[in-house]
């Protein structure tokens, strides 16, 4: 089982709490040391009473546990919350440097407005409210003039910037592109989940379940308690993907596949499947189902394709079948990108083998209520294509939007192709609601930042790839704002007050109490003794009682794994004829680019935080130069050696890196890492390699139209 620095949990024993670990020789623990305590802008320590505050973790969207240690009132650490189902006690290297970055220089210190000359400077509160109504009342009554895009994907945050825009005219209300967008396309009501803990075979198509991937610390702690140390493991994982990341290392098995194929692996796995007699009577496309992968996924075919031998599909479809609980998790390894065909493919196992609401399969899972009046459907703006919209504005095919409002999102680094993005957002008042300055705060011509999770209530809503439904609360554990900054929520409901939209509600608090007061129409409970996946397999709960807010906003989390509706399963069939890749092989561009990812580098909307430099390896960045990963065959067949520079190039842009040599990645391909190459944010930061959405391309995946760029394609040669 291969590890590194950047899978920072120990896998142990189910409910062992994850340790934090760094296993690094002594000149790096000493750099450690310097990294972490000589900075001039990190508080010292003081003397005083010690407590601890429980809150949720808003920095990626698994939202797990943590408990924030304060020393008079200021907080000093971050730690892990053993009560919490989505982290178990365990914390990830993000969550771990939560306390440094709100201390953080990069922090946006009060609201500020764009000058002539580019610069920013400061301005009252009173005078940027004011300003953004004015901006907003210029483009009321304006179809679609005003946008939003949101980095949060499970707030209720989302429901206020949809209200403000019903009331403005305008429905442009977007999420930053992640899994859920593909999802909404194959499950229309309600979201997917799934039950790791329950499974005794996983087979994981893309998704690099253990570092970035949907609860990645939940996820790590059902691996953990599925292969206890010492003993033999209880639960069989196998990765498809096209290199051995944390996941694929970590696996019982790693089969070798390029982005954009899993889903062709997947059905050449159905094939056999189908030939030995398995059926599902329940869908009712079943027969064309049936008929297309038969006459198409042949062995050969797929083999062909893949590069996956007949006898090892043959073996992956026998150990699925010798499973009582088998789990197919479908997905990309960067969680964005990737494609309806791919993710319609792998989920149709799960179809075959009729392992859907039941312990070990696929959850359908229920879209919380909405509570603010004139709210868009939940599921309605997860489904909509923000880097299709981008693409469509910047090509003249969409008029251009008066203003864009972006909440804790960085579209303009972390979109492919990012000056498409900087082309589309070129002319538009932007203002920003970052809490970091950012590369889109960099060029926002308002400034209105929010608090850090820490510093005010928030909500995480069911985050995507966890196995039940969840509710569950941030709140302050500071006395009051480090910095002159004002929670998001509060300044949309201000705003919108000044414009005469009623939102329903005079403070963000109300809001997150009535969603609260909402759960009562769900069927759910306190997560206590007893987790979600255990009373899933009958394990006895107690109905939620007293004051919900009280106990919730102390940190329970509210739970249901009750079914929401009766579930209409379709196989894809329709979906999957005609969203399937081509055959043939770009030859423009004939190597395909693996693109990685990891809570190390930080997030979407999170540069890699100082905290974390440490744990970069030598091998990921030398200097201010990052690596790029390919096994000896592929660097040979291109001229190129450990350490030389080298060019990837697509068709909209180019990158420098040098070469690491690893077999651990599948051949003709080339990995990079996602999170470097930042010009904002600040000198501990920026100037660090090269943004590799620069070289990721989009194209519209036939038949669902959908923009995908986890399988984009480059040339290399050396620099």
């Amino acid at each position: 089982m291969a590890l590194n620095r950047r899978s920072f949990l120990t896998f142990a024993a189910g409910g062992v709490a994850g340790t934090l670990f760094t296993p690094v020789i002594w000149k790096s623990i000493d750099d450690t040391a310097i990294w972490t305590q000589n900075w001039p802008w990190i508080p010292r320590l003081e003397y005083g009473a010690q407590a601890y505050a429980a809150t949720t973790c808003k920095l990626c969207p698994a939202g797990c546990g943590l408990n924030i240690r304060t020393v008079s009132g200021r907080p000093v650490a971050a730690e892990g919350r053993t009560d919490h189902p989505l982290s178990q006690g365990g914390i990830c290297p993000l969550g771990s440097a939560a306390v440094q970055l709100l201390y953080l220089p990069a922090r946006i210190k009060g609201p500020m407005q764009k000058q002539a000359d580019g610069t920013h400077q400061p301005i009252s509160w009173d005078e940027a409210e004011a300003l953004l109504k004015e901006k907003l009342a210029e483009q009321r009554g304006k179809e679609d003039a005003v946008v939003c895009v949101s980095g949060d994907e499970n707030g209720t945050i989302n429901e206020l910037f949809s209200a403000l825009l019903g009331g403005l005219g305008s429905e442009a209300c977007y999420q930053m592109p992640g899994e859920r967008q593909v999802a909404s396309r194959v499950l229309r009501q309600g979201s997917i989940g799934y039950d790791l803990e329950n499974a005794d075979f996983v087979l994981a198509f893309g998704p690099d379940l253990l570092d970035s991937w949907g609860t990645i610390v939940r996820n790590k702690k059902a691996f953990g308690a599925a292969h206890p140390i010492g003993e033999e493991a209880s639960a069989k994982y196998v990765y498809v993907g096209p290199m051995q990341n944390i996941t694929g290392g970590a696996a019982d098995q790693w089969i070798a596949v390029a982005p954009g194929m899993e889903g062709v692996l997947a059905l050449g796995i159905a094939y056999h499947l189908l030939q030995a007699g398995l059926t599902a009577p329940q869908a009712h496309d079943f027969v064309s189902y049936r008929n297309q992968v038969i006459n198409r996924y042949t062995p050969d075919f797929v083999e062909r394709l893949t590069g996956v031998t007949p006898d090892q599909v043959a073996k992956l479809a026998e150990m699925l079948r010798n499973a009582d609980r088998p789990l197919i998790v479908p997905g990309s390894s960067i969680a964005q990108g990737g494609g309806v065909f791919g993710f319609a493919a792998a989920l149709s196992l799960n179809l075959l083998f009729n392992n859907v609401n039941v312990p070990g399969g696929i959850q359908v899972l229920p879209d919380l209520p909405t509570v603010v009046p004139g709210a868009q459907d939940t599921a309605l703006i997860r489904a909509r294509d923000f880097v299709a919209y981008i693409q469509s504005v910047a090509e003249g095919r969409t008029e251009k939007p008066g203003l864009y409002m972006v909440y804790e999102a960085n579209p303009l680094f972390a979109l492919p192709q990012p000056e498409v993005t900087a082309l589309a957002f070129e002319g538009s008042y932007l203002v920003s609601f970052s809490t970091f300055y950012d590369e889109t705060a960099a060029q926002a011509d308002l400034l209105l930042p929010t608090p850090t999770f820490m510093e005010r209530f928030d909500d995480v809503q069911t985050p995507y790839g966890s196995g039940f439904a969840s509710y569950s609360l941030t709140r302050p554990v500071i006395r009051q704002p480090i910095f002159d900054t004002k929670p998001t929520g509060e300044v949309v409901l201000g705003v919108a007050k000044a414009l005469d939209i009623d939102l329903g509600f005079t403070s963000f608090d109300k809001v997150l109490e009535a969603k609260v007061s909402a759960l009562a129409e769900l069927e759910g409970f306190l997560v206590e003794s007893v987790q979600p996946w255990e009373a899933r397999t009958g394990e006895s709960v107690s109905a939620v009682s007293g004051n919900p807010w009280r106990t919730i906003s102390r940190g329970a989390v509210w739970a249901s794994i009750a079914e929401p509706f009766p579930t209409e399963m379709l196989l894809g069939s329709t979906i999957i004829s005609q969203t399937a890749p081509p055959d043939s092989e770009d030859w423009a561009f004939p190597v395909s680019l693996v693109s990685m990812d990891s809570r190390t580098y930080g997030s979407r909307h999170i540069a890699i935080p100082p905290f974390c430099l440490p744990l970069l390896h030598e091998q990921e960045i030398q200097g201010d130069v990052f690596y790029v990963w390919m096994n000896s065959a592929t660097a040979r067949s291109y001229g190129l050696q450990a350490e030389d520079k080298v060019q990837l190039t697509g068709p909209s842009g180019s990158c420098l890196a040098r070469v690491r040599i690893f077999e651990g990645v599948g051949r003709n391909m080339v990995a990079a890492p996602l999170g470097f190459g930042h010009t904002a944010w600040d000198k501990f930061s920026r100037n660090k390699g090269d943004n590799i959405y620069k070289v990721l391309t989009v194209r519209r995946e036939p038949g669902s139209n959908l923009a995908v760029w986890a399988d984009s394609r480059v040339r290399i040669a050396k620099a």
